[in-house]
């Protein structure tokens, strides 16, 4: 298991972030398993991280990309 406990994409990010970094773009809202909130910013390069008012975080890609892609599937129902 990650770092990353979910991602709301289209959250309210500026809840977390008054200013974006140079080539950072507002993605939503992402909470970590340690608790810590905050925006989930992703960058030119693709990389993303999480920023809380001025402490930003480098988040691993390919979590970030599970966590999304995880929260549009539908959870299978039982018969």
């Amino acid at each position: 298991m990650g770092n990353i406990l979910y991602v709301e994409v289209g959250g309210p990010a500026h809840l977390y972030a008054r200013e974006m970094p140079a080539g950072a773009m507002a993605v939503g809202v992402v909470r970590l398993v340690d608790g810590a909130v905050g925006a989930l910013l992703r960058f030119r390069n693709g990389a993303y991280a999480q920023l809380d008012d001025s402490v930003l975080r480098a988040l691993d890609r390919l979590e970030v990309l599970r966590v999304m892609t995880s929260a549009l599937t539908p959870a299978s129902a039982d018969p």
